[in-house]
């Protein structure tokens, strides 16, 4: 794979994740105001796995992709 779409690859992954978490973050927060029929714990506890996974991830790539090498 070249360098420069190696680069561009990374970032959009690292975007995406981001995006993702964000998207999860929200999913939880308005389940969590809603008066819905759910295990709390089990939802605020995955809920911030995976918002905190897809950070990561999302931060790997984006560096991984400034990398020069």
């Amino acid at each position: 794979m070249e360098k420069e779409s190696k680069h561009i690859l990374f970032s959009e992954i690292g975007k995406y994740c981001t995006n993702i978490s964000k998207l999860v973050f929200g999913g939880v927060i308005l389940a969590g105001i809603m008066k819905l029929d759910v295990n709390r714990v089990l939802l605020f506890g995955m809920g911030f796995a995976v918002v905190l996974i897809m950070v990561i991830a999302g931060i790997s790539f984006t560096i991984l992709s400034n990398k020069k090498s």
